[in-house]
């Protein structure tokens, strides 16, 4: 029997949210979806439709409304639906296709290519989004407008809220292929966007304006102790220079730049920095 193909509808401000193996929850945004599943190869998602006729094999394609509005993961039902008395409903297995996911990360099926609505749980697909899949899973890259970028807007409660930064972290992590751009370290949670033009000083969401960086690395580029120049090589202060921790990374090449050049740091936004932390460097013979 041919696979069949169901839409599973996600948006950050339904309530509902993802929770790994440890408990931890994450929001149901794409960045919510890889932080959370990024070692987890299936999850147990709850359905309110389909329950009669969903089986194993079939795909199952996870739409993100917000802010993307677009198709960015996929996985194959492992068994056929079953009720799950702690959580009062009945559920699926998904075993997720990460080749495929990875894919949609690159190339994601925007809804203007097919405009199947599916306001909640599983919905079969239509004759239109079938033909769009099928075309997708075909090699052929599917048009259509999806969200970009816009600049960060602040308010203040407690502390700064950072709208759109979630999304500013996921278009990095897909440019720079989920790798530290210094250090091409991959693990996911200590992978930050950073900012080389801070949003405290009119910096913006841009992709020319930000760096994937680990939490470390992040934090020395904030306080000018690690500089990076028009070639992309990083300059380290003479303070860490001898470390045994960093010392390697002084006047190495950026382990991973963007193939796509507009995605690349722009020499402008990384010559503010050197500029707004010359006091820093000042001694280093750069």
């Amino acid at each position: 029997m041919t696979p069949r193909h169901y839409l599973y509808p996600l948006n950050p401000r339904s309530g509902y949210a993802f929770q790994d193996d440890r408990g931890n929850w994450y929001p149901t945004s794409v960045e919510g979806f890889l932080d959370c599943f990024a070692n987890l190869p299936a999850a147990e998602w709850g359905i309110h439709h389909g329950i009669n006729t969903l089986k194993k094999g079939d795909y199952i394609w996870a739409h993100f409304a917000l802010p993307v509005s677009a198709i960015m993961a996929v996985g194959r039902v492992r068994d056929v639906p079953h009720f799950n008395k702690k959580l009062d409903q009945h559920t699926i297995w998904i075993d997720w296709d990460s080749k495929l996911t990875k894919r949609l990360q690159r190339q994601p099926i925007p809804f203007s290519a097919h405009r199947q609505v599916a306001p909640v749980s599983v919905r079969e697909a239509n004759a239109t989004t079938r033909k769009v899949i099928n075309k997708w899973l075909a090699g052929s890259k599917i048009r259509g407008a999806t969200s970009t970028l816009a600049p960060v807007r602040s308010t203040k409660v407690v502390i700064e809220q950072r709208q759109g930064q979630s999304v500013f972290r996921q278009h990095l992590m897909m440019a720079y292929e989920y790798q530290c751009a210094v250090t091409r370290c991959k693990v996911r949670d200590a992978l930050q966007a950073a900012h080389i033009d801070p949003v405290s000083a009119t910096g913006q969401h841009l992709m020319r304006n930000g760096l994937l960086l680990r939490a470390d690395i992040h934090n020395l580029f904030d306080r000018g102790l690690l500089t990076i120049d028009d070639n992309y090589k990083v300059c380290l202060h003479p303070s860490i220079r001898t470390s045994v921790t960093y010392r390697s990374l002084h006047g190495k090449k950026l382990a991973v730049i963007p193939k796509n050049l507009a995605h690349r740091p722009g020499r402008k936004h990384l010559a503010k920095h050197r500029k707004n932390h010359s006091s820093t460097r000042q001694g280093s013979g750069h």
